[in-house]
């Protein structure tokens, strides 16, 4: 009986040290919301380009024609080019893993290039993924979707609505067994299920229920319901019943075990359609990876 009592103890000893209380998650939302605060402050006052340079990560990307290193973009740029151009964003939403070690940030830009008549402007929302080294928030990956009109940047982010999608994960630090290449596996049912069943139902299946989508000329669609509507709309009516090919090229699981990204292209020759996509994944307290964020980005 006593070496029972011991074995039940030590587990509840590890969950109790392994699960990340309800302050630790504000000290890591919060630290996500002061590198957003920072790096938007760098991008207004030294330009975009500068501000990127000093917050990527070695093997960052950003997406054009498929994902591409992202240093080498940003040290190409002309000095004149980048402090003629003006970058202004706020984040909305924050997600992050249990460890802390990986991050997620989003949220509304509003961009300018030149001036007078011949200024050239353009909004939409900016989708990033930070990764914790040496105790400083560096940026792995960057993406935009453009939106119509003139979109505000007024914008409030509240830790409830990062909290909702956390508490579908399970409340523990360290799931042992999880890999990335679980996540890829699963990845590649997701595109299967798109081809065979339609990117709705594809969305309704393997998504959170707190999932939020973001693609091109719409507004995020958070919720399970509004994510898989904004995603079958736009992609099933693109695809007009057209098989999409994928090709995953990089991402990362956290330390914790429990959140992922993965990233890459999508795209079919028939329906003449080519995405980039950025993907951040939970694994659920029902033992499968469900997408958290969608983006796509086509080209």
């Amino acid at each position: 009986m006593k070496k029972k009592y011991d074995w039940l103890l030590a587990v509840m000893l590890i969950i109790s040290t392994a699960s990340t209380t309800a302050s630790e998650r504000v000290d890591i939302w919060q630290s996500l919301q002061d590198v957003d605060s920072s790096f938007a402050e760098d991008a207004r006052r030294f330009g975009s380009a500068e501000a990127f340079l000093k917050y990527l990560a070695n093997d960052a990307v950003v997406f054009r024609r498929g994902p591409v290193d992202a240093r080498q973009i940003y040290e190409r740029v002309d000095p004149k080019q980048n402090s003629d151009r003006l970058i202004e964003s706020r984040a909305h939403y924050f997600d992050f893993s249990r460890a802390g070690d990986l991050g997620l940030i989003a949220g509304p830009f509003r961009s300018s290039q030149g001036a007078g008549e011949e200024q050239i402007r353009s909004n939409g929302y900016f989708i990033s993924v930070w990764r914790q080294s040496d105790g400083h928030w560096m940026l792995e990956a960057d993406i935009t979707i453009s939106i119509p009109g003139i979109l505000s940047i007024d914008v409030e982010p509240g830790i409830e609505e990062s909290n909702s999608a956390f508490l579908e994960s399970p409340d523990v630090v360290n799931i042992s067994g999880n890999s990335f290449g679980d996540v890829v596996a699963t990845e590649i049912d997701f595109v299967s299920a798109i081809n065979y069943r339609g990117g709705r139902r594809a969305m309704l299946q393997h998504g959170l229920i707190n999932q939020r989508v973001y693609v091109p000329g719409i507004a995020p669609a958070i919720g399970s319901d509004s994510a898989a509507l904004a995603y079958g709309v736009f992609l099933d009516d693109t695809l007009s019943m057209a098989l999409l090919r994928h090709e995953s090229v990089g991402g990362a699981i956290s330390a914790s075990g429990e959140l992922a990204y993965t990233y890459g292209t999508m795209g079919s020759e028939s329906a003449k359609f080519n995405t980039n996509y950025l993907r951040l994944w939970r694994y659920t307290t029902e033992g499968d990876w469900k997408i958290a964020v969608e983006v796509l980005n086509p080209y």
